[in-house]
């Protein structure tokens, strides 16, 4: 009977096993048929691609680069408290003057009336502010297909990139060569990177970006510099950097001009300081930096291409290099030491400022959306977290006002920098001075972050503050947003508490600037 149970036994698990492998095998072919369709589809696109590109390509006029709006300088002030006004006594408490205390008559002088103090000021209400909104922020583009490359050999092409080692893999036969710089040359080459030999440089370049968190502009510099690392600053490498941006899901054009291939490439934003083209209504920019009149373009693109986003949602994953210990100190005596990443910190110098459907005060909005590093937060917060502890909330709000006003030196733009840079959050617990901007970004990021209080920007012709949503009633200067009171918080008004806005600037004409 044992043996009978057992036989049985042997004969379903034998059963299952088979129907299991059944299954595998099955579900194996459709991942090789399915992978044979994506390898299908890429190369009917890629061969599309290079046959458009050999139609004459179109001379298009360089457009200037458009540079930062330069605002009207607005010095910090000092808030200082006046005392309070003593209640004048009752008539009945007033004591009679002796007659022989009175003074001479015309020593009598008449006392002026005083001024009130700002504790007084009244609140002031903006009806309908101008509400300044940009996009969502994107996930990074989809590859035109997924790509799966045959398991040969290949060489191993590394590049240090921001404390990184990034390894890129290319074929170990690759012979990519320009005969010229024409259109059938140039569509030959592209063919030729759409071989199956170069599947393993599309798919390393996008297990690069996902390992290291890049975002779109850091993805396109380590493609910049893994390509120049294998063909040296060459057309060649231009042609590589552009074929692999657009495996990659972004939309680009290729030019030339003067015996140079150029990729030109789209952006959500209006990027500064840098020259662009027009096709087709899209503003294409020259990121080499050359300043060409014109140029030779090919209107070649792919169906579903998406431009480069300029925001992050999350930091990319550099090495660490941190920077001595910065200790920042308010009036009130709070203290908290930090340093930061010098990787992070050369990135940031990379990175243009650009501002979103020609509206300039959107610039503003992506630096305060962008995170601070994990390693910058677990040093500079703990003490942070710690001093407003047990507080309410305005009086927390208030300790984290104070200490971005008193703890950071105020420094002029155009005298550190030679024009306007915003920065980034972290930027400004590394440089040693800072202005409005950086200090009202910054004040956003520690808000949002200790506090979980959402947060705007307040754009003043020449100055920007922040204003906070409590979620108590609290008293001083505010704006309606969205059906909610945002009470503003000046970073630059010196030793102003939560409510006070800085002399001069109307709450009433304030831009709104939405943050995520």
């Amino acid at each position: 009977m044992l043996s009978f149970v057992s036989l049985t036994g042997m004969a379903q698990q034998s059963a299952f096993d088979k129907f299991k492998q059944q299954q595998n095998d099955k579900f194996d072919k459709f991942k090789t048929d399915q992978q044979a369709e994506f390898d299908a589809f890429r190369k009917r696109v890629n061969e599309e691609y290079a046959d458009f590109m050999r139609q004459a390509w179109q001379s298009f006029p360089a457009h200037e680069a458009e540079k930062p709006k330069k605002e009207p300088v607005v010095k910090p002030i000092e808030y200082v408290e006046t005392p309070a006004l003593q209640p004048k006594p009752k008539a009945e408490e007033q004591p009679k003057p002796q007659e022989d205390q009175r003074p001479p008559k015309e020593d009598i002088k008449p006392v002026p009336t005083p001024k009130p103090t700002i504790d007084t000021k009244p609140v002031q209400i903006a009806v309908k502010p101008k509400v300044v909104v940009v996009p969502t922020p994107q996930p990074a583009p989809e590859p035109i297909a997924p790509v799966k490359p045959k398991e040969e050999p290949y060489k191993k092409v590394s590049i240090g990139y921001f404390g990184n080692v990034v390894t890129i893999g290319f074929p170990q036969n690759d012979n990519l060569k320009l005969r010229a710089l024409e259109e059938n040359a140039i569509a030959d080459a592209w063919k030729q990177l759409s071989d199956s030999r170069y599947d393993i440089t599309v798919s390393t370049a996008l297990e690069a970006r996902k390992a290291n968190n890049l975002c779109d502009w850091a993805y396109m510099k380590m493609l910049q510099a893994a390509t120049e690392k294998q063909y040296g600053k060459t057309n060649e490498a231009v042609l590589a950097q552009a074929f692999l941006m657009t495996q990659s899901g972004y939309r680009i054009r290729l030019g030339m001009e003067n015996s140079k291939l150029y990729m030109l490439v789209a952006s959500l934003y209006d990027i500064f300081n840098m020259r662009y083209y027009v096709l087709d209504g899209t503003k294409f920019y020259n990121v080499s930096g050359d300043k060409n009149d014109y140029m030779q373009i090919t209107k070649a693109k792919y169906g579903k291409e998406k431009s480069l986003s300029m925001q992050m949602t999350k930091l990319p994953s550099f090495g660490a290099e941190p920077t001595p210990k910065r200790t920042l100190t308010s009036r009130k005596g709070v203290t908290s030491a930090v340093s930061v990443n010098k990787n992070m910190i050369d990135f940031f110098n990379t990175y243009p400022q650009a501002c979103f459907n020609g509206d300039q005060t959107t610039r503003w909005a992506a630096y305060a959306n962008t995170p601070m590093e994990k390693s910058i937060k677990d040093m500079l917060y703990p003490s942070l977290k710690k001093t407003i502890t047990g507080m309410t909330e305005r009086d927390a709000v208030g300790i984290l006002l104070n200490w971005v006003q008193t703890a950071f030196e105020y420094g002029y733009d155009d005298q550190i920098w030679g024009g306007d840079r915003a920065f980034f959050a972290q930027e400004t617990l590394y440089y040693p001075y800072c202005d409005c901007e950086d200090r009202a970004i910054l004040f956003s990021r520690l808000i949002r972050d200790l506090m979980g209080l959402d947060v705007v920007l307040l754009y003043y012709p020449g100055h920007l503050a922040a204003a906070v949503a409590f979620t108590n009633d609290v008293n001083g200067d505010y704006l309606l947003y969205q059906n909610r009171k945002y009470v503003v918080c000046d970073p630059t008004y010196i030793n102003a508490g939560v409510g006070r806005t800085m002399p001069g600037m109307n709450n009433q004409e304030a831009q709104v600037i939405a943050l995520k």
